[in-house]
C-alpha cells in the first residue's frame, strides 16, 4: 500500500510543508531552491515565516509535489520503468542495473535552443534520501527525451561520438540557437552505455557559489552532517564514475571551467560535457564548435537542395505545424534561399517553419526578421524569440567587446585583423578583443596560412548593425570601412600587374562584397573623387575576373556624376573605362573614352597615365582593323615608357607592337619583340604578363609551323594561367592550343580545346575572343563528320564579329563558312540581320531570353530589344509566332547549343 505523497495536506502552512518535504528527502534549503527554480534565500524566508508565498510560488510548489507523486511511482509514460524512447530512436540512458526504484524530485528543465526540435526533461532526477531511507543504489538522471525527430548532422554526430571516447573534458561552442544541447544529447545518447549519465541543467543558476549543491542535487547526493559538500559529492564520484553534461555554461564561465576541473579530479574515470556559448578556458579542454546546418548552394539542383540538412528540417517542422504539408508544395529554390538567409541555424529554421500555411515562402523570405521577431514569433515549443538568444549572448560581452562587434557590423564579407585595424580604433587590445568574440561564438573564423578572416552569420550581424545605429556612430564607422576598401582598390592597380599578382587576386576575391559596400558609399554619400579612385584601379581585377559589364556600369555612373571634371581621377576613369569597353567588344566606345583620358591627361603632365591611355587607344584601333592609326598610338606610348624607364610597362608596348607585326604579315619581327619583351617579364617576375607573352609567341609559332616549341610555349603558359585564375587569360591559351592540333588534323583534341576556349571567354565576358575559338570549333566540328554543328558554330561567330564590327575577325569567319560550305553569306528572310536571324534560332529552338544571351554573350535586355525589332519587322506578335516563321524560313533546321 502507497504512503502517504511528502506535503500531501495542501492546508498545512507553506513553511511547514516545506520543512516537512525537505526533512523526507533529506534536501538542505539551498538543494530545493534549485529544484523549485528559486533562491536559497528566497526558501529561508519561507519557511522562517519572514515572507509569505506568493500565488505563482504555491502554484509551484504544488506542481513540484504532483511531480514528485508521480515520480514514486517510477513508470514512465509507456509503462516502462527508466528508460525514455525519444521519436527518432535515440534511447534515453537506463538506470544502473540493481538499481531500484527512489522517489524523486524533478530538476529545472533547460530551455536551451535544439539543432532539430525541442528536448524534454525524461524521467525525473532524483535526489538520494538521508541515510535511513537510501535505496541500495541509486540510478542516474536520465538525458533529456526528445519530443521531435532528429535531423541531418551525421558527419558531426560521427565527429563528436569519437572525441567523446578520447575527451574527458569536451565543450560544444556554438552561438545560440545552433543546436548545442540536442546535437550533445544525440551523440551521447547513440554511445554504448559505458557510464551513467547525469544531465545537468544551468540555464536558471545565477549564483557561482550555488553549482556544486545542484550538481549534488542531480548525483543525489546528500548532505552529511561535518562533511563538506564537495567532499561528498567527490567521493559518490570515485565510487561511481559518471559522464556529466552541464549544458548552458556561457552565463557562469569561470565557476564552470572551475567545477569541471574539480569533478575531473575526482576520479580518472569521470567525463564532462559542457555545452556553452563560449570557451571555458579550463584546463585540458577540448573545443568542438558547433556548425550550422548544411544549407544548398545557389546553384544546387532540386535533389541536392532535398538532401540538405537545413531544408530537411525545414520540411519535417513545416510538417509537424501543417501534416498534410509537401515539399512539393512550395518551390525548393525559394526554401534553399530562405535557409541560407537564416544561416542555417537550427532555431531560427524551426521558428520560421511555425508560419507555413499562413504565408507563403516567398512572404516569409521578404519578411523574416519581422516573423522571428515580433513578440508573436516564439514558438511555444521553443518559448524565445531569435532576437531574446541573441540578446542573452549579447549580455554576456564586456562593453569594449561589445563596442568593437557594432563596428564590425559595417563589414559585408569576410575580414581580417588588418582589415579591422584599418576600420575600428580599438589599439592595441585589437588582438585580445578579437579573441573574446571569437571565443564568445560572435565571430567565425576561416583559418589561412598567412592571416585567419573572420566574418559573422547574417542574423548576428544584423543584430549588431542595430547596435551600431544606436551608437550614433553608424556614419563615421562606414566612411572609415569605404576608405580602407578605396586603399585596397588603389593598391590593386601595381599588385595585380606585380610578382605577387595570386595574393592580391585572392585578397579582392576576398574583399569583393566590402568593395560594392564601398563603392556604393560614395555614391551615396557624392564623395565621387573617393569613386572615382576606387574605379579606375579597379579595371585590371574587374578584368581578371571577366567582370566587365559590372565594371563599366560603375564607371559609367561614376563618371557621369562627374560631369565636367576634367582632373587627374576623371583621366584615369575614363583609361579605365575604355580599357573595359574594348575588352567588352564595345570599340568605339573605347575609341571616345580613350581620347577623352589623353585630352585630360597630357596637360597634366602625367605621362605614366598618358602612355597608359595611348595604349587602350591603340588596342581599340587595332580591333577596328586601323592598323596605321594603332602603329601611331602604340609608338607614342613605347616613347613615353621608355623616357620613364618603366621595364614593366615597356614589355607591355613590345607586346603591343608585335601583335600589330603579326597583323602586317611580319613574322620574324614580331618573334623579335615578343622574345625582348619576355625576357624583361621574366626578369620581373610578373607571371600574369609572361603568361600574355607566352600565349602570344606560341600562336606565332604555330602559325610558322615550329609545332613542337608552340606547344612547349603553350603548356607553360597553361600553367601560370590556371594558377592566376584568369578566365580570359586561359580561354586564350586553350584557343591557341586548339590552332596547335588544328594545325597538325588532330581534330578531336583541337574541339576539346576551342570548347574549353569558348567556355572561358563566355565567363570572362571577352567577346571578340570568342569569336576565335567559336570559328576553331566550327571548322573542326565539320572535320569530325558533324557540319550541322559546325555551321551553328559559324553563324554564331559570324553574328557576333558583324556585331562587335570587327572586320578581321569578320574576315575569319567568312573564310571559314566558304570553307566548310556554309551558306550565311546570301541574304536572309524578312530583312534580318544576322544577330536577329540567330536569336530567331535560339528562340525557336526553345531558349529563354536569359540562355540566349548567355550563348552569345549579349545583356537579357540586348536580347529584347533584338526580339522586340524582329517582331516589328516581320509582323509578329509574340514567341510562338516567332518560333513558327523560324521554322517556316529554314533558321531553326540545324540548331544546336555549343560545346560549352
Amino acid at each position: 500500500m502507497d504512503g502517504e505523497p511528502p506535503g500531501g495536506d495542501p492546508a498545512e502552512p507553506p513553511a511547514a510543508r516545506l520543512r516537512q518535504l525537505r526533512a523526507q528527502r533529506g534536501l538542505s534549503q539551498e538543494q530545493l531552491a534549485h529544484l523549485l527554480g528559486v533562491s536559497f534565500a528566497t526558501v529561508n524566508r519561507w519557511e522562517t515565516g519572514r515572507t509569505q508565498m506568493s500565488a505563482r510560488a504555491r502554484q509551484a510548489l504544488a506542481d513540484f509535489e504532483a511531480r514528485d507523486r508521480q515520480a514514486e511511482g517510477g513508470q514512465t509514460r509507456d509503462g516502462q520503468a527508466g528508460d525514455g524512447q525519444a521519436r527518432d530512436g535515440s534511447r534515453a540512458r537506463a538506470a544502473s542495473p540493481g538499481a531500484a526504484s527512489v522517489p524523486a524530485l524533478r530538476a529545472p528543465a533547460s530551455t536551451a535552443p535544439l539543432s532539430s526540435g525541442p528536448l524534454s526533461p525524461g524521467p525525473p532526477s532524483p535526489v538520494a534520501a538521508p541515510p535511513a531511507l537510501a535505496s541500495p543504489a541509486p540510478s542516474p538522471p536520465a538525458l533529456p527525451v526528445a519530443q521531435s525527430s532528429f535531423i541531418g548532422r551525421d558527419r558531426e554526430l560521427d565527429d563528436l561520438i569519437g572525441l567523446l571516447d578520447r575527451c574527458r573534458l569536451l565543450t560544444l561552442i556554438g552561438p545560440g540557437g545552433a543546436g548545442k544541447t540536442r546535437l550533445a544529447v544525440e551523440a551521447i545518447g547513440r554511445q554504448p552505455p559505458a557510464v551513467p549519465v547525469a544531465f545537468i541543467p544551468l540555464e536558471t543558476v545565477r549564483q557561482p557559489e550555488s553549482l556544486i549543491t545542484l550538481v549534488a542535487a542531480g548525483l543525489r547526493v546528500p548532505d552529511r552532517a561535518g562533511v563538506p559538500l564537495p567532499e561528498s559529492v567527490a567521493a559518490a564520484l570515485a565510487e561511481t564514475p559518471r559522464l556529466i553534461v552541464l549544458d548552458g555554461a556561457e552565463h557562469l564561465r569561470e565557476a564552470v571551467a572551475a567545477l569541471a576541473r574539480d569533478l575531473l579530479g575526482a576520479a580518472p574515470q569521470v567525463r564532462v560535457v559542457v555545452t556553452s556559448r563560449v570557451v571555458l578556458g579550463a584546463p585540458g579542454e577540448v573545443c568542438w564548435i558547433v556548425p550550422p546546418l548544411e544549407c544548398p548552394s545557389a546553384a544546387a539542383g532540386v535533389a541536392d537542395i532535398a538532401a540538405s540538412d537545413a531544408v530537411q528540417l525545414f520540411v519535417a517542422r513545416a510538417r509537424e505545424r501543417l501534416p498534410g504539408f509537401s515539399v512539393a508544395d512550395l518551390p525548393p529554390h525559394a526554401i534553399g534561399e530562405l535557409c541560407r538567409r537564416l544561416d542555417g541555424l537550427p532555431l531560427a529554421i524551426e521558428l520560421i517553419a511555425g508560419w507555413v500555411g499562413a504565408l507563403s515562402v516567398r512572404e516569409i523570405l521578404q519578411q523574416r526578421a519581422v516573423l522571428l521577431d515580433s513578440p508573436g514569433a516564439a514558438a511555444p515549443s521553443l518559448g524565445r524569440r531569435l532576437v531574446d538568444v541573441v540578446q542573452a549572448s549579447y549580455d554576456l560581452l564586456r562593453p569594449e567587446e561589445r563596442r568593437l562587434l557594432a563596428v564590425l557590423s559595417v563589414f559585408a564579407g569576410s575580414f581580417t585583423l588588418a582589415d579591422v585595424q584599418g576600420v575600428a580604433d580599438a589599439g592595441p587590445a585589437l588582438p585580445h578583443l578579437i579573441r573574446g568574440l571569437v571565443d564568445s561564438s560572435w565571430l567565425v573564423v576561416t583559418r589561412g596560412s598567412d592571416h585567419n578572416r573572420f566574418s559573422m552569420l547574417d542574423t548576428m550581424r544584423t543584430f549588431a548593425a542595430a547596435r551600431l545605429a544606436e551608437s550614433g556612430t553608424a556614419p563615421e564607422v562606414r566612411q572609415r570601412h569605404a576608405r580602407h576598401f578605396a586603399a585596397l582598390a588603389q593598391g590593386s592597380e601595381t599588385g595585380l600587374a606585380g610578382p605577387e599578382a595570386a595574393e592580391w587576386a585572392a585578397q579582392l576575391a576576398a574583399s569583393t562584397a566590402d568593395l560594392h559596400q564601398a563603392l556604393l558609399w560614395s555614391q551615396e554619400q557624392d564623395d565621387i573623387c573617393l569613386g572615382l579612385d576606387m574605379g579606375a584601379a579597379l579595371w585590371r581585377w574587374w578584368l581578371l575576373r571577366g567582370r566587365l559589364r559590372y565594371g563599366r556600369d560603375w564607371l559609367g555612373r561614376l563618371l557621369a556624376r562627374a560631369g565636367h571634371q576634367r582632373d587627374e581621377p576623371a583621366g584615369r576613369a575614363f583609361c579605365s573605362a575604355a580599357v573595359l569597353a574594348a575588352e567588352n567588344g564595345d570599340y568605339a566606345e573605347a575609341v571616345r573614352q580613350a581620347r577623352l583620358a589623353l585630352r585630360i591627361l597630357e596637360p597634366l603632365g602625367v605621362p605614366d597615365r598618358t602612355a597608359t591611355a595611348a595604349t587602350v587607344l591603340g588596342s581599340a584601333y587595332r580591333y577596328l582593323g586601323d592598323r596605321p592609326a594603332a602603329r601611331r598610338s602604340f609608338a607614342t606610348a613605347m616613347e613615353l615608357r621608355a623616357g620613364l624607364g618603366d621595364r614593366r610597362a615597356l614589355s607591355a608596348a613590345l607586346n603591343n607592337m608585335a601583335l600589330l607585326e603579326v597583323d602586317d604579315g611580319d613574322l620574324a619581327r614580331a618573334r623579335d619583340l615578343f622574345e625582348q619583351a619576355l625576357v624583361i617579364k621574366r626578369q620581373l617576375g610578373d607571371r600574369h604578363s609572361l603568361a600574355i607573352g607566352l600565349a602570344n609567341l606560341g600562336d606565332l609559332l604555330t602559325r610558322i609551323n615550329q609545332w613542337e616549341a608552340a606547344g612547349r610555349v603553350l603548356a607553360e603558359a597553361s600553367t601560370l594561367a590556371a594558377d592566376l585564375g584568369n578566365p580570359q587569360l586561359m580561354g586564350t591559351v586553350r584557343c591557341n592550343q586548339g590552332n596547335v592540333a588544328a594545325y597538325q588534323r588532330q581534330w578531336a583534341e583541337a574541339a576539346a580545346h576551342y570548347a574549353a576556349a569558348v567556355a572561358a571567354y563566355q565567363e570572362a565576358g571577352h567577346g571578340h575572343d570568342a569569336v576565335e575559338a567559336l570559328t576553331g570549333l566550327g571548322r573542326v566540328s565539320y572535320h569530325l563528320g558533324r557540319p550541322d554543328e559546325g555551321a551553328q558554330h559559324l553563324l554564331a561567330a559570324q553574328a557576333l564579329a558583324g556585331e562587335l564590327g570587327n572586320p578581321e575577325r569578320l574576315a575569319q569567319v567568312r573564310a571559314a563558312l566558304a570553307e566548310t560550305g556554309g551558306a550565311a553569306a546570301g541574304p536572309l528572310p524578312g530583312g534580318l540581320t544576322p544577330r536577329q536571324a540567330e536569336v530567331l534560332r535560339l528562340l525557336a529552338a526553345g531558349m529563354s531570353n536569359k540562355q540566349i544571351a548567355a550563348e552569345l554573350y549579349l545583356s537579357p535586355s540586348t536580347v529584347e530589344r533584338h526580339l522586340a525589332t524582329t517582331y516589328r519587322k516581320l509582323g509578329l506578335t509574340g514567341r510562338v509566332e516567332a518560333a513558327r516563321y523560324a521554322l517556316a524560313h529554314g533558321l531553326a533546321a540545324t540548331v544546336t547549343r555549343a560545346l560549352l
